[in-house]
C-alpha cells in the first residue's frame, strides 16, 4: 500500500499518512472483509481512492520525487550506473499519462494480476492489458532513445 501512495503522491511523509488513514478505513470497515473476494485488490483500491482524496484536499501537487542526496563516499561504478538508470526510468515513468503509470506500477513493482489490477482501478481486462502495452511501449523506446544517445552510459 505504502509503495502504491508513494508511486500516486511521490511523497514520503505524504504516503505514509495516506496508508495509515487507509488502515483506519480498513479496520473501521473490518466487518466486510469476509465479503471481499480480493482483500488485497480492495486494500489497493481504497489507497487509490484515498491518494486521489489527499490531493484534492490538501491541494498537493502531485511533483516528482526529490533526488536523493548523494554519500560522501565514492560509489562503485557498477552502483552508479544502476542508480542513473533508475533516476531515467523514474524520470520516463513520469511523462506517462496517470492510468498508464497505475497500471505499469501495480503489474511491474507491486507484481499484481490482470485481475486484480482491473479491480483496483476499476477497469475491464483489455484497458488493463492496453495501458500496460503502451506504458510498456512508451517506457522502452525511451530508454532505448537515451541509451543510444550515451546519456545513461
Amino acid at each position: 500500500m505504502y509503495r502504491y501512495a508513494l508511486s500516486i503522491l511521490k511523497d514520503v511523509d505524504s504516503a505514509h499518512d495516506v496508508v495509515q488513514e487507509c488502515l483506519v478505513k480498513i479496520w473501521d470497515k473490518r466487518e466486510m472483509l469476509p465479503r471481499v473476494d480480493n482483500a488485497e485488490a480492495w486494500a489497493m483500491r481504497i489507497t487509490r481512492n484515498q491518494c486521489f482524496d489527499w490531493v484534492k484536499t490538501n491541494r498537493f501537487t502531485l511533483l516528482p520525487r526529490e533526488q536523493e542526496d548523494e554519500p560522501d563516499q565514492v560509489k562503485a561504478d557498477h552502483d552508479t550506473l544502476m542508480e542513473d538508470q533508475q533516476k531515467w526510468l523514474r524520470l520516463v515513468l513520469d511523462t506517462l499519462p496517470q492510468k498508464q503509470q497505475e497500471v505499469f506500477h501495480l503489474r511491474e513493482i507491486d507484481g499484481m494480476t490482470y485481475q486484480e489490477i482491473s479491480e483496483v482501478l476499476s477497469l475491464n481486462l483489455s484497458e488493463v492489458k492496453v495501458n500496460l502495452h503502451r506504458a510498456r511501449t512508451k517506457v522502452r523506446s525511451a530508454l532505448q532513445k537515451i541509451e543510444s544517445y550515451g546519456i545513461a552510459n
